[in-house]
């Protein structure tokens, strides 16, 4: 779909009623306030009441057990900086007795083999300092021949534990003594024991303050929504008794707005974005797959006059997903985690267009599993029936069709990308170019394969035309050389923004150094068509970590009287292991494909989102 539209709104009242009108635009929630940098009276909202509560809310959100939250008042608590502060206290108090019990627990491991002893006082010791050794038994030697105290107090496996007294610290390189906490062994102990059980109360403390997580949520909002309001201010243009606000509206908000200014008794100018103007960008897309907008703007937001991906991007990314996991069980497991998350995702409305992508992703990724026949990296004889071959073969096991697959989807997202381009520039000789590597990178395709010897599709349509096989590949062959001879004529030819008929020759010298610099990108189309293969490897590498693992499994069962259990645990962990390894290569070279190879060629303006300037406590 395209971007939507926007209006360029610029409204005027009566300086004394500035905050009611803002507080009525907060509420209509439609606008995206443009910054006329004036200079106010006003100063920005103090954020520490804000920060405190985004990070007691942050903090009791983390706790692992959450109580039945309180939705009507604080009853004794003190109000809401009160509670944060009480959460942020346990925080900090939380922390500082973390960081003790990991320098007690060191200690203790330091203490242990030299024994619970009370070290000697200044006096007792008359100048004489204690010096602790860890000294591997290989080393003894380095103990004979000194001229100081030194005695033996343990030793293990590895280790002399020596205790020498000297004045100075005795030179035993490369060995440097031990800091020892100066506390007996027992003490320490004990104080860990504490420090554990006001661990034990803090944490139940935490507990107790979940039940305060939706006041807490509540006032964030109004505080939030406060700032919202005071920045608001400061966007705006006060001169004597008259307001001027300026705002980015959707056309299709228009009605409200104008129905907001009437009731108001407001002045209200419509303007059409200027082309020297830079509007923020709205997505707005079906629900069914406002879920690919999350995709996009990952990476970048396009700019309002490009065009909005979400469409390709969603089914593409659903497609790369599906072809990386490669696998019908996977697929369903990834169904069950999305059934156990579908309430919590109906809670919003981003929650609600994600569950259209994930169940896209979960639908493709087990129609993928079945055609290929993958099932846990099996192929169950229920699946046969299902599963696509060539020749006899399964098709995932034909390596060299599976890597002509991923190029050929490489080369029309490709051609794709640069179809879109040269629509959008339709009317200008450069959307040529465009054309031209869309006939390009598919003449290059047809030439390569049919040279390369894959004359399957030739021999097919030959069947169906009743020609020669022969025939039919020669003809793929000059087709496919001159499409790509074309295309990069074409590139040659209409890469250049000069003027096309001028008469000046430095004109047509230029353009022809801006074709030659066209060119050279066909090594970038060569390299971003191969990163499609990635979609083949991640896909066989999954695949064949799955018959690893089964393999592993089978042979775990041959071990007497646990072979069961070890097959299991093989199995699950395995799976498991690479359950989440096809994930994470799904979404990053999932997104990868599209954000970097597709946007290179389609997408080149970057914009920024629209923020609208809305309510955010209900």
């Amino acid at each position: 779909m395209p971007i939507e539209k926007l209006v360029k709104v610029t409204i005027y009242g009566l300086a004394r009623e500035r905050d009611a009108t803002i507080e009525g635009l907060q509420e209509l929630g439609c606008l995206h306030l443009i910054d006329l940098q004036v200079r106010s009276e006003f100063e920005p909202l103090d954020h520490e009441l804000r920060n405190e509560v985004h990070d007691a809310l942050k903090y009791l959100f983390g706790a692992p057990v959450q109580n039945p939250n309180q939705h009507t008042r604080y009853a004794d608590e003190g109000g809401c900086r009160a509670v944060a502060w009480q959460a942020l206290e346990n925080k900090s108090r939380r922390e500082a007795l973390i960081e003790e019990r990991d320098h007690l627990e060191y200690h203790i491991e330091l203490l242990k083999p030299w024994g619970d002893f009370q070290w000697p006082t200044a006096e007792q010791l008359a100048g004489w300092q204690l010096w602790f050794y860890q000294v591997p038994k290989r080393m003894r030697d380095v103990l004979n021949g000194q001229d100081w105290t030194w005695q033996i107090v343990n030793e293990d496996r590895q280790f002399l534990y020596v205790v020498v007294v000297s004045r100075d610290e005795p030179d035993l390189s490369p060995l440097r003594p031990l800091v020892l906490d100066r506390r007996p062994l027992s003490d320490v102990q004990h104080r860990l024991a504490e420090v554990d059980e006001e661990l034990e109360t803090l944490h139940w403390q935490r507990v107790a303050l979940t039940r305060w997580t939706s006041l807490l949520q509540r006032d964030l909002n109004a505080a939030d929504d406060e700032l919202a309001r005071r920045e608001a201010v400061l966007k705006l243009l006060q001169t004597g008794d008259v307001f001027v606000l300026q705002a980015w509206a959707p056309r299709s908000a228009m009605e409200r707005v104008r129905e907001f200014c009437r009731r108001q008794q407001l002045a209200l100018m419509e303007q059409r974005p200027g082309w020297t103007e830079s509007p923020p960008t709205l997505l707005r897309n079906p629900p069914s797959i406002a879920g690919g907008e999350g995709a996009v703007t990952f990476y970048m937001t396009p700019a309002y006059r490009a065009w909005d991906p979400t469409g390709v991007v969603f089914f593409s990314f659903v497609l790369f997903f599906a072809m990386i996991m490669s696998d019908a069980a996977y697929g369903l497991l990834l169904g069950l985690g999305l059934a156990l998350l579908w309430p919590r995702l109906s809670a919003t409305a981003r929650g609600r267009a994600a569950r259209h992508l994930l169940l896209a992703i979960v639908v493709a990724t087990v129609v993928y599993g079945l055609l290929i026949g993958s099932f846990f990296g099996n192929t169950p004889s229920w699946l046969e029936p299902y599963q696509l071959k060539l020749d006899g073969q399964p098709l995932f096991e034909n390596r060299n069709a599976m890597m002509l697959l991923a190029l050929t989807i490489g080369v029309l997202h490709l051609a794709l990308a640069n179809a879109i381009t040269a629509w959008r520039y339709w009317g200008r000789w450069q959307a040529l170019s465009s054309v031209g590597w869309s006939v390009a990178l598919i003449g290059a395709l047809s030439y390569g394969v049919t040279r390369g010897g894959s004359n399957r599709l030739a021999n097919w349509l030959a069947e169906l035309a009743g020609q020669s096989p022969d025939a039919v590949q020669a003809l793929f062959l000059r087709g496919g050389w001159g499409m790509l001879i074309g295309g990069l004529a074409a590139v040659f030819l209409f890469s250049s923004s000069r003027p096309l008929w001028s008469r000046r020759p430095l004109d047509w010298i230029l353009r022809f150094v801006d074709g030659f610099l066209a060119l050279l990108n066909a090594s970038k189309a060569f390299g971003d068509t191969l990163s499609y293969l990635r979609l083949f490897a991640l896909g066989l590498a999954s695949a064949q970590l799955a018959v690893t693992f089964n393999n592993l499994a089978e042979g775990a069962l041959e071990v007497p009287g646990l072979g069961m259990v070890f097959a299991i645990l093989i199995f699950v962990i395995g799976h498991g292991i690479n359950l989440l390894l096809g994930i994470m290569g799904g979404v990053v070279h999932g997104l990868r494909l599209n954000c970097i190879e597709f946007f290179n060629w389609s997408l080149t303006e970057e914009g920024y989102p629209f923020r609208a300037f809305s309510k955010k406590a209900g």
